[in-house]
């Protein structure tokens, strides 16, 4: 594994790793058949973990982590320098670079509206890639049979949401150690222009969420305005705390 700074947010090691940098990475590991679950946490994650100490305890199997919502990526900024300058690692932006880039008869999609309309729309041809648009069981029996379908690629895109794809992944992983997945959300229907994305002037000012609830209320008003306030809390309790430990280790010394 490459050696990239990293800050602990919830007890997870986010990774100080561009969206360029996390593709290259993935062309080089499903290259070589060495397989990693990637997890770009946002606050909807974080959140989750403080409501669900199993989610986050299913999400600690990931072992690459990076900063896709601007909370995390503040955070890390606040207690490490090193994350200044650092944009977020999003799974939106990190999907259509890596199906332009990583050869496609290395990759399967798993869910998503229309993965096919999605791929298209980055030049690639759906053919050439694995697609199952089957009925996700999240049994043992299911995942050996869709592993058995997909044994020759090493790249997994998981679009179903969050657990679902969390829990899927953790099933698939012991009989794919080959593979790379990356659980991606709604970003295929982003791509397919299923949905559509913020301005980028909502994403950098941190705003997405509230471009996303006012498209979507009834669907997400729950989780924005109810699921979101403690976990931001939370949230900036931990990094406060960290501060406060870092600089007593710094008075200290």
């Amino acid at each position: 594994m490459p050696e990239f700074p990293t800050v602990k947010v919830a007890g997870l090691p986010v990774w100080r790793v561009s969206t360029e940098e996390l593709c290259d990475l993935i062309d080089q590991w499903s290259a070589k058949g060495e397989g990693h679950w990637i997890a770009t946490l946002n606050l909807d994650y974080y959140a989750r973990g403080v409501r669900e100490p199993q989610f986050l305890e299913l999400l600690r199997q990931a072992d690459v982590f990076t900063a896709d919502g601007m909370p995390i990526l503040r955070a890390c900024q606040k207690i490490d320098s090193r994350f200044e300058g650092l944009m977020r690692t999003t799974g939106a932006d990190l999907t259509p670079m890596v199906l332009k880039k990583v050869d496609p008869k290395r990759i399967a999609v798993v869910g998503g509206a229309d993965p096919k309309k999605a791929i298209e729309t980055v030049g690639k041809n759906p053919a050439d890639f694995f697609i199952f648009d089957g009925k996700v069981e999240l049994t043992e029996p299911w995942a050996q049979s869709l592993a058995d379908q997909m044994k020759d690629r090493t790249v997994i895109f998981v679009a179903l949401g969050c657990p679902k794809q969390e829990q899927m992944i953790a099933l698939l992983k012991p009989h794919m150690p080959q593979a790379v997945f990356v659980a991606v959300g709604g970003s295929f229907d982003m791509l397919a222009g299923v949905t559509s994305r913020a301005p980028l002037w909502m994403q950098k000012a941190g705003m997405e969420w509230f471009y996303r609830l006012a498209i979507e209320p009834k669907r997400l008003w729950r989780r924005y305005l109810v699921e979101y306030p403690p976990g931001a809390r939370a949230l900036k309790r931990e990094t406060l705390d960290q501060l406060k430990g870092l600089n007593g280790a710094s008075h200290g010394g």
